[in-house]
């Protein structure tokens, strides 16, 4: 057998170029699956039926034959694109847009002189109002290939697109190119530019066009906008707006000291305002903050603490402490992270009433597993409590097959407390209850490891 013949399939005779090929029911429903068919005649052929039944409903298909493995059929892709392009709506040839120009990236074929021809022919059915209709649409992609027609032609003025992709919400890297764009226009016109990027959602974009403006010339008043920008959601623009203040002399801290002061502050001015003096690090404003962990709102009190944590990072523990003993949400996490990240300590025995009080095992668990006595201590405890006051026995069973794994890594001692509770009878029973039948390897171990720290049960003799 011929190998083409076996890998393309046999050539379907062409129909005669005058001949119109009828919409057949077996043409409408196998169409789509003749153009992804392995044999490039069938996909050949397909395209062309495609073009004579004008099928723009499957122009997306089209779209991806336009880079085939075979160059007949890329041609064939390009002669229906030709064919069909004019008999497509505008909403559906912008959706189609993304998917052609990025035949620019692929390296099966040169793409560049069709794309040229293809740019100018949509150009004819496309207007300025569209392309920019499709810089504001939701589709990013879409928006992308909009903005990049309107640049790569001089559609339009340079200050609508760019001013429109600055704005947009749902898409940083057409802001970022609108951003780089910036600098090629006309010194007023960047300062508008700028000016506009300073609105985005994107905080990298406003964070640039802060810093361009203050190199660009144009005279633009940086006081105000300086002002204006110390409570911006972004700390690399508010250290830029400190930087700025400073330069002229005017301390920052004032205005966020004065926003703290004043009732009818929102909380994210409040929140930005504590982070922002705490990152200052003046210490008569620690009080202050140290008042708003007394705040009413959760978000306020976690904040307070963030941003003393930033000033006095050596009160580490007792902004641990205090976190813990907030039952809000979030501050359990918090202050965990400050134990487990930053080295910050806060005892047991005060931690322990606290979290077993609100029910937080887990939790309780977790801190109790950095040292093993307290872990052990903590597991018995927990298992003999009532079923409403303890975790599921489940998670005491695996806390305690971890325990057992991890208890030869430590030579610790238990102090006189934890051997006073792990030597009694009752404790120990809770433990070996919760080991199963299959478990009786690690019962051995446990049994082990309690003997070679003689905790034993009274009565019990010692080998």
């Amino acid at each position: 057998m011929n190998i083409f013949k076996m890998l393309f399939g046999a050539k379907a005779a062409a129909a005669p170029a005058n001949q119109s090929l009828p919409a057949t029911p077996s043409d409408q429903s196998s169409l789509a699956d003749e153009l992804d068919h392995y044999s490039g005649y069938q996909r050949q052929a397909a395209l062309e039926r495609c073009a004579a039944l004008e099928r723009t409903d499957l122009l997306p298909l089209v779209v991806v034959r336009l880079n085939d493995w075979v160059p007949a059929v890329r041609h064939a892709a390009r002669a229906t694109m030709q064919r069909l392009l004019p008999l497509t709506p505008v909403p559906q040839l912008l959706q189609l847009l993304p998917n052609i120009l990025r035949l620019r990236e692929m390296g099966r074929s040169d793409h560049a002189d069709w794309l040229q021809h293809f740019e100018r022919a949509i150009l004819e059915l496309l207007n300025v109002q569209d392309l920019l209709n499709g810089v504001g649409g939701k589709n990013v992609h879409v928006a992308r290939s909009c903005f990049y027609m309107l640049h790569q032609h001089g559609l339009s003025e340079p200050v609508q697109y760019i001013g429109m992709a600055l704005a947009t919400r749902g898409d940083t890297v057409l802001a970022t190119q609108a951003l780089r764009l910036c600098a090629s226009a006309a010194p007023d016109v960047q300062t508008a530019l700028y000016l506009k990027a300073m609105s985005s959602p994107f905080g990298r974009i406003r964070t640039s066009a802060f810093l361009s403006l203050t190199q660009a010339p144009g005279g633009q008043d940086m006081h105000a906008l300086a002002q204006a920008s110390l409570l911006d959601a972004q700390a690399s623009v508010r250290y830029l707006a400190i930087a700025c203040l400073q330069a002229k002399g005017e301390d920052a801290r004032i205005s966020y000291r004065a926003v703290l002061a004043n009732p009818a502050s929102n909380t994210q001015a409040i929140r930005v305002s504590l982070l922002a003096l705490g990152s200052l690090r003046a210490p008569e404003d620690l009080e202050l903050i140290r008042a708003f962990t007394q705040a009413k709102l959760p978000s306020v009190r976690l904040t307070a603490y963030n941003a003393w944590l930033k000033m006095a990072p050596s009160d580490k523990d007792v902004i641990a402490l205090q976190a813990a003993d907030d039952a809000a949400p979030g501050m359990q996490r918090f202050a965990w992270l400050m134990v487990s990240r930053q080295g910050a300590f806060i005892p047991f025995a005060t931690l322990r009433p606290l979290l077993e009080a609100r029910g937080e095992h887990d939790l309780l668990l977790r801190y109790a597993s950095a040292n093993k006595w307290h872990w052990l201590s903590t597991i018995a405890h927990l298992a003999m409590a009532h079923a409403p006051h303890r975790p599921s026995l489940t998670c005491l069973q695996r806390e305690l097959l971890c325990w057992i794994r991890d208890a030869q890594r430590s030579t610790a001692e238990p102090d006189a407390q934890q051997h006073h509770l792990l030597s009694q009878e009752c404790a120990q029973a809770a433990l070996r209850a919760l080991l199963t039948v299959q478990d009786e390897h690690y019962s051995t171990l446990l049994t082990h490891e309690l003997a070679r720290h003689q905790l034993t049960p009274a009565g019990t003799p010692q080998h």
